[in-house]
């Protein structure tokens, strides 16, 4: 069966293998990126890679990217990943099914999911969605289970009022836009950001309520928290270093990303255009990784209250078939030891 999943993880995704150093077996970290395509949003990691923190926290890092959260999700139960950067509702729903993963590191500190339509749309309500298509980036995306939630908070039936189809990239996202054939999207801020440097112009709905649920983070089996606790410490060390010098250097750190990540590069035009638009796309994401809510001091601090809303708001429009206890699935128990590192490294460029 295991071997039956990873075959079908490479068949179905790139997977992309950053070369660290050499290090032993048991430091190798198999992390998930839930999303079929990155962008310069994926810079912590790049910068960790390129100033040599995976290396110095002694950690073997391989990245492999998936269709969404809830693909992530599954691999993470099956064992085929050790870590993954994924949103709070698959955790929930995998809880309610008896597999017990955990978040350790709240990687995002708002949540960076909500409706965007184009510019000029008359869109006003949740409501407003009736016998819409809502474009998603994947059937296993966030924008889903998102989409549908809002719909029934408008009173709307999420399985006959609404229509969910793929959109595929942010390019082919904004063709379907301009065609007609999508009016509403439930995608992300890096993902609106791409499709906007297309021409289309879009208008991000606005939600508070949204706004203060948690969003994505790192997220791992219990076992291997209880017996791995080093290894992810160290891993998400080295995030966290990558995550402070993106804040402090945001045009080094899209370099960086270009250097581990050469597909990111323009191969051809105005490198320093490119870096102009791609610094859009970073700020998007800075704005999502900033310690600026009052209290939090510390990379990767979890939120259960948040957590716990979040859990509840969803059980309350039946997107969650049963109560979650948030204090079950989240942990802050290896937060002081992640943020033991050197802040001086962070200010030299």
């Amino acid at each position: 069966m295991a071997r039956r999943v990873m075959l079908s993880m490479l068949a179905g995704c790139m997977a992309v293998c950053l070369p660290v150093g050499q290090a032993s077996a048991q430091n190798k970290i198999r992390f998930g990126w839930c999303s079929n395509t990155y962008s310069v949003a994926i810079a912590q990691f790049a910068v960790a890679q390129k100033k040599g923190w995976f290396k110095d926290n002694n950690v073997d890092f391989s990245l492999f990217t998936f269709g969404g959260s809830i693909d992530c999700a599954r691999n993470i139960a099956t064992g085929e990943l050790d870590v993954a950067l994924i949103s709070p509702e698959p955790l929930g729903i995998l809880a309610l099914q008896g597999v017990k993963e955990k978040v350790f590191y709240s990687n995002y500190r708002r949540s960076i999911f909500g409706l965007a339509v184009t510019e000029d749309s008359p869109f006003k309500t949740y409501a407003d969605m009736k016998g819409q298509t809502i474009g998603v980036t994947s059937m296993s995306s966030v924008g889903v289970t998102l989409a549908r939630a809002v719909a029934t908070t408008a009173g709307l039936n999420p399985q006959t009022d609404i229509r969910i189809v793929v959109t595929g990239e942010p390019a082919q996202t904004a063709v379907l836009i301009r065609r007609g054939d999508v009016k509403i999207l439930s995608q992300f801020d890096t993902y609106y950001t791409q499709i906007e440097r297309t021409g289309v112009k879009l208008r991000r709905i606005q939600d508070p309520e949204l706004k203060r649920f948690p969003s994505n983070a790192f997220v791992a089996l219990d076992s291997t928290i209880e017996k791995r606790r080093a290894d992810l410490v160290n891993f998400a060390r080295a995030v966290a270093m990558g995550t402070a010098y993106c804040i402090e250097h945001p045009r080094e750190a899209i370099e960086m990303t270009y250097e581990v990540y050469p597909s990111l590069k323009p191969s051809s035009g105005d490198v320093e255009q490119a870096i102009a638009s791609d610094m859009a796309i970073l700020k998007d994401r800075i704005e999502s990784w900033r310690l600026d809510k009052p209290g939090v001091e510390q990379w990767g601090s979890v939120d259960v209250g948040a957590f716990q809303a979040y859990f509840d708001w969803l059980q309350k429009f039946d997107l969650l078939k049963g109560k979650v206890d948030a204090a079950q699935l989240t942990t802050n128990e290896l937060i002081a030891e992640i943020n033991r590192f050197d802040k001086g490294l962070i200010t030299e460029r």
